[in-house]
């Protein structure tokens, strides 16, 4: 089973995967400008508070990876 950043063991198809996800992709996106852009689209068609969770999750991917 896929395993999130908080260790929480989920299904595959669950929502909760497919945010995480969706995060570590635009999270890998190679320019800001590219990162920004995917974030403000999304931001028009799901609304500024599903952006700011994006970013959270983005951010908490970063740490773990600065800390592995």
């Amino acid at each position: 089973m896929p395993r999130l950043i908080d260790g929480t063991e989920v299904d595959s198809a669950s929502e909760a995967w497919r945010h995480q996800c969706e995060a570590q992709t635009i999270a890998a996106l190679p320019t800001l400008a590219q990162r920004r852009a995917w974030l403000e689209s999304l931001a028009h068609k799901r609304g500024p508070e599903e952006v700011e969770r994006l970013r959270r999750t983005m951010k908490a991917l970063w740490e773990e990876k600065k800390h592995a």
